[in-house]
């Protein structure tokens, strides 16, 4: 539609660029690498389609085009065609044949040139300047007439352009090698041209990432970005059941667990070529497709394409019935939000952020809840990349593929380190990643599919963009340090495997004074402790492990680390950005909240900062 109403002339195709293409002809159908589908689908009456290929010569979808543009090209440049053969010229010097000179140092319009098209043709392979350069005179040819004002040719040009990030490079013009400039500035002049911009010819650049390629270029307000898609459901399953019914690829059918529904449902965030590779093994093997092998396969593809630095495909092996104490949360976890996370209608929450004190179990017990939840989780590690540009592509990559998948939750621990500030301190690669990401929270085609959850004992360094309704702002939870019967729940986890008499109520309030500020990591510190003094102990005649007098003497002799107030100042934090009355403890008033506030003010005030 871009083509045929003239929006743009300079288009810019990315994203799923390297999979495979369903195309049908006649009897015959297949899926094939995006430059053979698009000369194959664009070969129609009226048009010229030309394709370049780094480091590979200038080609013609149809022989007898190229004879069309070869005869108006030598006719418009005046110039006889020597009787030359491509393949027996290509490996002879440029320079040789055109005294140095190259199409790019001429005026084609004004003056001509003893070179033919033929020697041109020639020239462009493995000359990607000359062959940009030789593409925009085939533009300029195509806008040209004779004397009779009749066209030279009078059909439109369609031009594809293949690694346009390779010949266009981003960087600044200062940095980037004089050939690179050269192409920079050719293609800028030719897409800038206000004539071919009202003319008829197109030029289609292919590239994974806009990112990559050079900002003179892609900014330019005539240049229409178009992105591919990763295949969704609808495209996996027609490619699961061709694959399948074509015999030059199986001699049998596929063998599998289930269905082939159930099987592109399993394989959502793979490519076509992924897939495909997946499915020729296993027909290979002739063994049965398991679930878990398509789970591996797609954990793989997914980190291959991520890095493994930026992302982990994580199953978790503990659940909700795991968790020790915390009984309100994980009340208000199986009744509020598993509902919420599973649904898919307008009560789906796109994310929530989970805050609390260092310690406090909140990996844990989310960790717990992923496991709860059975779906895929994807963890979050190091978005940012060192490599300039590459943070940009890394977050294309990751956008394309959740937009693939169908329920997964992203954990992201130590939220408040991954993602950068907005405002005009903030780095401007930390401002554009920061942004797309909210933008991405609150994109309706996520919700319902995609569940971001943020993790942070800083809730406060989090970006209040981020922590607004309708991205993770919905749901704040605060996982807290243990009281009350929690606290009496984790006592006696932390004791289960030393001493299996019943505890006394003097001893287990006595311990509970010595474990008066523990924490839920202080608490699996000291069960470590007390399992380590049971190994050492050289009375194995007894029947518990340790005496209550020894895990007194184990704990009593313990010091925690000297981070009291740096914990209490992100205890208090939690508990104001907290979004449920609920999940606070004892009674909520403005009162409470003003004198957090307060105390807030006075740690702060002493150099606390958490």
């Amino acid at each position: 539609m871009l083509i045929n109403s003239g929006t743009s002339r300079s288009l810019v195709l990315s994203g799923n660029i390297h999979d495979l293409f369903f195309i049908r002809e006649e009897n015959n159908t297949d899926y094939i690498p995006l430059v053979p589908f698009l000369s194959r689908s664009w070969d129609i009456p009226g048009f010229i389609l030309i394709v370049y290929e780094l480091n590979g010569p200038i080609r013609f979808a149809q022989e007898s085009e190229r004879e069309k543009v070869k005869e108006a090209f030598n006719l418009w440049r005046g110039t006889p065609e020597a009787d030359l053969d491509i393949n027996a010229t290509a490996g002879t010097s440029r320079s040789s044949r055109l005294g140095g000179a190259s199409l790019g140092s001429l005026d084609a319009a004004t003056k001509p040139s003893d070179a033919s098209f033929t020697q041109y043709m020639n020239d462009a392979i493995g000359s990607p300047t000359l062959a940009l350069e030789v593409l925009r005179q085939f533009c300029l040819l195509s806008r040209s007439t004779n004397a009779q004002g009749e066209k030279l040719l009078p059909e439109k040009l369609i031009i594809l352009i293949e690694a346009t990030d390779m010949l266009l490079p981003e960087g600044e013009i200062r940095s980037l090698s004089l050939p690179d400039r050269h192409r920079v500035s050719i293609v800028q002049d030719w897409i800038s041209d206000s004539n071919f911009m009202n003319g008829n010819d197109t030029v289609v650049f292919i590239a994974e990432s806009p990112s990559l390629v050079n900002s003179r270029i892609i900014r330019l307000p005539q240049v229409v970005t178009v992105e591919i898609p990763a295949p969704g459901m609808a495209e996996r399953q027609h490619f699961i059941s061709w694959f399948n019914n074509t015999p030059k690829l199986v001699e049998k059918p596929l063998n599998l667990w289930g269905s082939q529904a159930q099987l592109a449902m399993l394989t959502a965030g793979l490519s076509l070529q992924a897939l495909r590779q997946m499915l020729l093994s296993a027909c290979y093997s002739g063994e049965k497709l398991q679930p878990e092998d398509v789970i591996e396969k797609v954990s793989e593809f997914i980190q291959a394409q991520l890095g493994e630095d930026v992302v982990e495909f994580k199953k978790p092996a503990h659940s909700l019935k795991d968790i020790v104490g915390n009984q309100k949360l994980v009340d208000f976890l199986k009744t509020q939000l598993i509902p919420r996370i599973t649904s898919t209608g307008p009560d789906a929450i796109p994310g929530m952020s989970v805050c609390g004190p260092i310690g406090s179990g909140k990996t844990f017990i989310f960790e717990g809840l992923a496991g709860e939840l059975d779906i895929p989780v994807l963890v979050l590690k190091n978005i940012r990349s060192m490599w300039f540009g590459q943070t940009d592509v890394i977050f294309e990559r990751l956008r394309r593929l959740l937009m693939a998948l169908v329920k997964v939750l992203i954990f992201v621990d130590e939220a408040d380190t991954q993602f950068g500030g907005v405002g005009r301190d903030a780095h401007s690669t930390e401002r554009r990643l920061t942004g797309k990401i909210q933008a991405m929270m609150s994109d309706p085609q996520l919700r319902g599919n995609i569940t971001w959850l943020l993790m942070t004992a800083r809730i406060y360094n989090l970006s209040p963009d981020l922590r607004r309704e309708g991205r993770v702002g919905d749901i704040v939870v605060p996982v807290l340090d243990p009281s009350g019967d929690d606290r009496e729940a984790f006592l006696r986890w932390t004791l289960a495997k030393v001493f299996r008499g019943s505890l006394p109520d003097d001893a287990v309030e006595r311990l509970l004074k010595v474990t008066e500020d523990y924490s839920a990591a202080s608490f699996a510190s000291l069960r470590s402790d007390l399992e380590a003094a049971s190994l050492f102990k050289k009375d194995s005649e007894t029947t518990d492990k340790l005496t209550l007098d020894e895990i007194i003497a184990v704990a009593e002799d313990r010091i925690l680390p000297n981070i009291g107030p740096i914990r209490q100042y992100q205890t208090l934090q939690a508990l104001l950005n907290c979004t449920r009355k609920s999940l606070l403890p004892g009674d909520y008033s403005p009162e409470i909240r003003e004198s957090w506030l307060k105390e807030i003010a006075r740690l702060e005030a002493t150099g606390v900062t958490g």
